[in-house]
């Protein structure tokens, strides 16, 4: 059977999960000015960071990543209006 991923849509800091998990795939787009994402093995700001991401206004990055954490899984983000989705399990 093949694994399957629960998505989140973001524009805002958040805690996605909490527990132990995988980070499968994230998507960064910039809104109306550049954006950064950064991806922790965290239930708040400042624990450690798996993955951190930029995009200039209105352009795309993206990552796959398949990385297990173990505290949980939180998003800090900077920027106006970007959206980012997050694939998890």
């Amino acid at each position: 059977m093949p694994e399957t991923y629960t998505y989140s849509y973001l524009a805002a800091s958040a805690l996605i999960k909490t527990g132990p998990g995988v980070l499968h795939s994230v998507v960064l787009t910039g809104g109306s000015d550049a954006a950064t994402l950064i991806l922790g093995d965290e239930i708040a700001t400042g624990g450690d960071a798996i993955v951190g991401l930029a995009a200039a206004a209105g352009v795309t990055a993206s990552a796959v990543l398949d990385v297990a954490f173990g505290v949980g899984l939180y998003a800090t983000i900077t920027g106006t209006a970007p959206k980012i989705t997050v694939s998890y399990r």
